[in-house]
């Protein structure tokens, strides 16, 4: 698969894990050896979940597999609740056998190994559910459930929930039209952005204030990520051969964009069927309501991903960071399947009613097998890789291959060069690396004694002949701090690769280097920390008060009852 960064990165939560640090902003090793500020930038839901497996007793390569064998599971459950109460179980599942099996999901998978994003596309479903419930009851514990499922989509892929945005203003002017309470939806919606917002603060707050940074803009928003080079071409949406390589300027993709014929007769018939349903009533009832609603959002999803919608990419800058247009078909997919599967709602409605269930409920399951037959071909990878945890968990595997692939946040200052005129990468070669944890320059010591080493806090007790100039192999980033002698000095980042560089002055000395929160983290934290407490108040509190009611009533009551 093109991102191969997945054991590397869950290894490394699992050892600062190991040390002590539950959410390790930085990580060693990664960023050419001289660390990298790994989850204070990439979202790290996928990895706990990893975490979770591994730490119940599987090898790092399985409990990948694990959490996208869980990624699976979701997403055609939550498709199925998300249409149950629209369309009842059989339909139902039939719209989750579609969601389930989507082509776009096979190259998440199989092609792009863009996990993050995957569990994106599982979480989708329950994300929509909660706020049409939240729509509908407009009660507090209901947006609570909604802010969590929106937080949840942020710490899974950001890039996914920042374009949700979208689809929350069109589903939220969608509400208005129909609710008579305007003003409470408005206020209670906006409650509830706010406080999903506020519970994944600690991740997004961060990655997005202290971008300025790295150089994310230039090598993430440039060279071959740029999105004006990765537009669809309408015709490859109907046809699209599929393969295992890259997305490149024009119709010829190396991976494939089809949305597959089954999806496209569902959906013509759902459109003919939701004709003849709205003839047969005559009312522009809820069922046509929201069918209409995801046939808008389906085809304003795929207008997004052609160059038809260039001029809002080129006037709308921050889409930039979305890299590629096709994203998109992320929510595309999902309306797809929903709208698809309304189509046999329409026809069960316009058979005679004794046998129009049973005849639908027949062509569901023909339907059902047909999808697994003719899609699960693209469920499977192009080659199997022998390999073992200890491989793929090497220095070098980190240091140099993995770190080839995470250039977007190396910080500000380290030097760049052009391997063509397409593309920019970081100035570093694999002669550069460094396995050891300093150097000593201009000066010498009688002895250096490494106290500590973990990815937060390195200690070095130092015997100096004279005054000499300390190296730590380590990227200068915000929240590295320096201390002799528990006495903060300054950092002094090397020309070179901006290192963290302390002058010593002659004499025995205890020096440390902590990576602290910055202001900003702290703020992020604080917010989260209050809006948890929050959420578990609206959800739980009122059984913590039953609780405790039954707790006190308990001192009142004998502790043994004796009869006559």
């Amino acid at each position: 698969m093109h991102d191969d960064q997945h054991i590397a990165r869950l290894y490394l939560l699992d050892r600062a894990i190991h040390q002590g640090y539950f959410y390790p902003r930085w990580v060693d090793t990664l960023g050419f050896s001289f660390g990298y500020p790994l989850f204070n930038f990439y979202p790290p839901l996928i990895y706990y979940i990893g975490e979770v497996f591994h730490k119940v007793g599987f090898s790092l390569i399985w409990s990948v597999k694990l959490v996208i064998m869980a990624g699976f599971a979701l997403s055609v459950s939550g498709m199925y609740l998300f249409l149950k109460k629209k369309l009842g179980p059989m339909f139902s599942g039939v719209g989750a056998t579609l969601y389930g099996y989507l082509s776009y999901h096979a190259i998440l998978v199989y092609v792009r190994g863009a996990f993050a994003e995957f569990f994106s596309v599982a979480l989708l479903p329950f994300v929509f559910l909660s706020l049409e419930n939240f729509a509908a009851k407009k009660t507090l514990r209901s947006g609570a459930l909604f802010a969590v499922c929106f937080a949840l989509l942020i710490l899974a892929h950001p890039l996914i929930a920042f374009p949700f945005l979208i689809f929350l203003g069109l589903y939220g002017l969608f509400f208005l039209v129909k609710d008579k309470q305007k003003i409470k939806l408005l206020a209670f919606l906006a409650g509830a952005i706010l406080l999903g917002l506020s519970l994944a603060a600690f991740f997004w707050l961060p990655a997005m204030i202290e971008r300025n940074y790295t150089q994310v803009d230039l090598l993430s928003t440039t060279n071959l990520a740029a999105y004006g080079l990765h537009y669809v071409c309408p015709g490859q949406f109907i046809y699209s051969p599929w393969g295992y390589g890259g997305s490149i300027p024009g119709c010829q993709d190396g991976l494939s964009f089809q949305l597959g014929k089954v999806y496209l007769g569902l959906l013509f018939l759902s459109i003919v069927g939701a004709v003849f349903y709205w003839f047969k009533k005559r009312k522009f009832d809820s069922t046509l309501q929201y069918y209409g609603l995801y046939l808008f959002l389906m085809s304003f999803s795929l207008f997004m991903t052609t160059s038809f919608s260039a001029v809002i990419w080129d006037n709308l800058k921050f889409l930039a960071y979305l890299q590629f247009p096709w994203r998109f078909l992320t929510f595309a997919g999902f309306f797809l399947s929903a709208a698809a599967a309304f189509s046999l709602h329409f026809l069960a409605q316009w058979l005679k009613k004794g046998q129009g269930k049973r005849i639908a409920g027949v062509i569901s399951i023909i339907i059902i097998l047909v999808t697994i037959g003719t899609y699960q071909k693209y469920f499977k990878p192009q080659s199997y890789i022998v390999t073992t945890d200890q491989q793929k968990t090497s220095f070098e595997e980190i240091a140099w291959n993995v770190s080839l692939t995470s250039l977007d946040f190396i910080p500000k200052g380290v030097p760049t060069k052009k391997l063509n005129q397409d593309r920019i990468t970081v100035d570093i070669d694999k002669s550069n690396l460094q396995p050891n944890l300093y150097n000593v320059y201009r000066g010498n010591t009688k002895r250096v004694d490494v106290l500590k080493n973990t990815m937060r806090e390195k200690e070095f007790n130092i015997d100096a002949f004279v005054p000499l100039e300390f190296w730590l192999y380590t990227f200068d980033f915000p929240g590295w701090k320096a201390y002799l002698n528990d006495k903060e000095i300054p950092i002094y980042p090397n020309e070179t690769f901006q290192l963290i560089s302390v002058k010593i002055p002659q004499g025995y000395h205890n020096l440390r280097f902590v990576f602290e929160d910055t202001l900003v983290r702290k703020i992020a934290n604080a917010i989260s920390l209050v809006a948890i407490f929050a959420v578990l108040y609206i959800l739980f509190g009122s059984k913590f008060k039953q609780i405790e009611r039954r707790f006190a009533s308990g001192f009142n009551k004998p502790l043994y009852k004796f009869n006559g």
